[in-house]
């Protein structure tokens, strides 16, 4: 584990000394649900994320941007009083490619797609029925992937974006229930 952190920190210096990237961070607040045949039933969820990034220039207008985010994910459930909620946080890392384009000398837009691999770190359920409240661990499959889009306006440093997830992987096992999240972001390019 050590040797293979290592050398992540060392490709890390090896991109960062030659090329002109820029660090980013971001935060974002949103809400998720989820897709597949059993989610009848669900409703959006608020959550967050919290995230650190590079931008590594292909040529002018296109970017890669890998990304180390926090994202929380879940859903609630509101049926015949029974409340109940899933939070998931889950550890990710998606890898978008970026167009920009230069709208005037302060703003930019930028348009990016790509796919995230998450690793779920925290995974609790509430339920709250006849005033009783009961939580636990959720056990839910610790691994996610799916598809990472969004826009971001670019204002000097700041950052201004919109961000949608569509996870791939079922949550659990013999049930089709994946994530999906959208978020809204502001972030700083360091």
């Amino acid at each position: 584990m050590k040797r293979t952190l290592f050398l992540i920190c060392a490709a890390m210096l090896a991109i960062t000394a030659s090329a002109q990237i820029t660090w980013n961070a971001k935060i974002g607040f949103g809400f998720a649900n989820c897709w597949g045949d059993d989610t009848e039933g669900l409703k959006n969820h608020s959550v967050a994320k919290l995230g650190v990034g590079i931008e590594y220039p292909l040529n002018q207008s296109w970017s890669l941007m890998p990304s180390l985010e926090f994202a929380m994910k879940g859903v609630e459930i509101d049926d015949s009083g029974l409340d109940s909620k899933l939070d998931i946080g889950y550890l990710q890392i998606p890898i978008v490619a970026a167009y920009r384009i230069n709208l005037n000398d302060s703003w930019n837009l930028t348009l990016k797609a790509g796919p995230y691999f998450g690793y779920a770190v925290t995974d609790e359920f509430e339920v709250k029925y006849n005033g009783q409240k009961t939580t636990g661990n959720a056990d839910v499959k610790k691994f996610d992937a799916g598809f990472d889009a969004g826009v971001d306006f670019e204002y000097h440093r700041f950052v201004f974006g919109a961000e949608y997830e569509m996870g791939f992987c079922d949550m659990f096992d013999d049930v089709s229930i994946k994530n999906m999240a959208f978020y809204l972001t502001v972030g700083w390019k360091f």
